[in-house]
């Protein structure tokens, strides 16, 4: 392994983050938005204040004064995951999953969520030449882990295969594409589609249309101990609501979007997460009664980031400090109410949520490179945020395919270890918060993976990494 000789300072030893963390309570939502926005917070004026359409943000309403949207996937930690997934020489591609279209995970005892434990499905395939054919796809919900040896595998919530046997329809070719999911294990897996289609379930042939919610019943659902759709009873797939439905309730909540415009129909559903405080009803289907929960939900014409309900016949979603989107004739939905900065006070983002997910604890724990990519000799600037005072950061050197990494504990925020050697250069500070570090001179070509660790009481946590191309 080639190390870079002068870029080294006294060395402190990752490889014993292996102990306990003790999540700290949230509740909020996991969410990506259409167009890169702005955290209402600004993040201290770094770049972790640009949440570009293929990261994922977090935004926890436990304080109603100073909540703000913040960071939490980037890109510099998907693609070191997925290292150089479309065989450029690089891992540095911005294009990388092209949006976020949804979003989902399960509460399983000891797991905190991190970008490595939730699932998502991008809008443009992930390149399959770390990953092996047929990679993460846009009718895919996935993640990027090690899987049997091999590094940047994706592991499937629900394959794209899976999502066309529960609708009736031939597994091959892949004609699906995932535009919002959302799942319980006594529950179910529902979830809607990008495009309307023509399906042959065991209630019959039915148009499904872009705004439609549909399930998978949790009696046809076989689940992994790591809460995976592993089997499904094919053709099983339910229309819990059509599109005139959706509309019903957009236009029920008589909200506006970004230009104060009213919105009254759903158009394309966007984004699908469930109501985990609100009503459970029995309904049924041909196949039988099933509990449906209550959702929130977002549509492509909710611009300034408005989340509604399927509450009380449809309404704006609440944070518990105010609600989601605004009353139609007062004004646009301007974006804060999701902690992200509208452009002016008069005229909300222009994204709408693009996929969504209730959290209820996790952490902000990462690294994010001015420039992903450095010509030599130069130093590299990293900002970072961390969640506490002692903070540790340390650089790995990795082959140029996919950087190596070993599994920790699933109760650690980020239960990967990518400093496995004695890394050429650590630092350390006392500071919790934004952060903006700058290494030493970095002489010549050389991937760097970097990552950091704080310590919480008598436990060690463990950020989640970043990779600088130097050229």
């Amino acid at each position: 392994m080639h190390r870079v000789p002068s870029f080294r300072f006294p060395s402190i030893c990752l490889s014993t983050l292996f102990a306990a963390m003790a999540p700290a309570a949230a509740q909020g939502f996991f969410f990506s938005t259409t167009q890169t926005e702005h955290t209402l917070s600004l993040s201290g004026g770094t770049p972790l204040q640009d949440l570009h359409s293929n990261e994922v943000a977090h935004v926890d309403f436990g304080s109603c004064l100073t909540y703000s949207a913040e960071k939490w996937g980037a890109r510099s930690c998907y693609q070191t995951m997925a290292g150089d997934e479309n065989g450029d020489g690089m891992f540095w591609n911005p294009a990388l999953f092209g949006d976020i279209d949804a979003l989902v995970h399960l509460y399983l005892p000891g797991q905190v969520p991190s970008p490595r434990t939730v699932f998502w499905s991008p809008s443009v395939a992930m390149g399959t030449t770390r990953s092996g054919a047929p990679g993460l796809r846009p009718g895919d919900t996935g993640r990027i882990l090690q899987l049997g040896g091999q590094y940047g595998q994706v592991h499937y919530f629900l394959s794209a295969e899976q999502v066309q046997s529960v609708l009736g329809i031939p597994i091959t070719p892949i004609v699906v594409d995932v535009d919002a999911i959302t799942a319980d294990q006594s529950l179910g897996i529902f979830f809607s589609l990008d495009q309307d289609l023509v399906v042959n379930t065991t209630c019959g042939t039915t148009f499904v249309r872009d705004g439609d919610v549909l399930m998978i019943p949790p009696t046809a659902i076989t689940w992994s101990p790591d809460g995976r759709a592993v089997l499904v009873t094919p053709g099983c797939a339910l229309v819990v609501y059509t599109e005139a439905q959706m509309d019903a309730f957009v236009w029920n909540a008589n909200v506006s979007d970004a230009n104060g415009n009213c919105v009254s129909v759903v158009q394309d559903l966007e984004a699908l997460d469930i109501h985990v405080t609100g009503r459970r009803t029995p309904m049924t289907f041909c196949s039988g009664t099933f509990t449906i929960p209550s959702f929130f939900f977002s549509g492509e014409l909710l611009t300034g980031a408005g989340v509604l309900t399927t509450e009380n016949g449809g309404q704006a979603g609440n944070n518990g400090c105010g609600p989601l989107a605004r009353t139609c004739g007062f004004g646009p939905t301007l974006g804060d109410q999701m902690g992200l900065r509208p452009p002016t006070p008069a005229a909300g983002i222009s994204s709408y949520i693009n996929a969504l997910d209730t959290v209820f604890f996790t952490k902000l724990f990462l690294i994010e490179p001015a420039q992903p990519v450095v010509i030599a000799p130069a130093p590299v600037v990293l900002h970072v945020n961390t969640p506490h005072a002692f903070t540790l950061m340390a650089v790995e050197v990795v082959p140029p395919t996919v950087a190596p990494h070993g599994p920790l504990p699933p109760f650690l925020f980020f239960n990967d270890l990518y400093i496995l050697g004695s890394p050429p250069w650590t630092t350390f500070w006392f500071n919790p918060g934004i952060i903006t570090i700058t290494t030493p001179v970095v002489p010549s070509a050389a991937r760097l993976v970097f990552q950091a660790g704080t310590i919480f009481g008598s436990s060690i946590e463990l950020s989640a990494p970043a990779t600088v191309e130097v050229l």
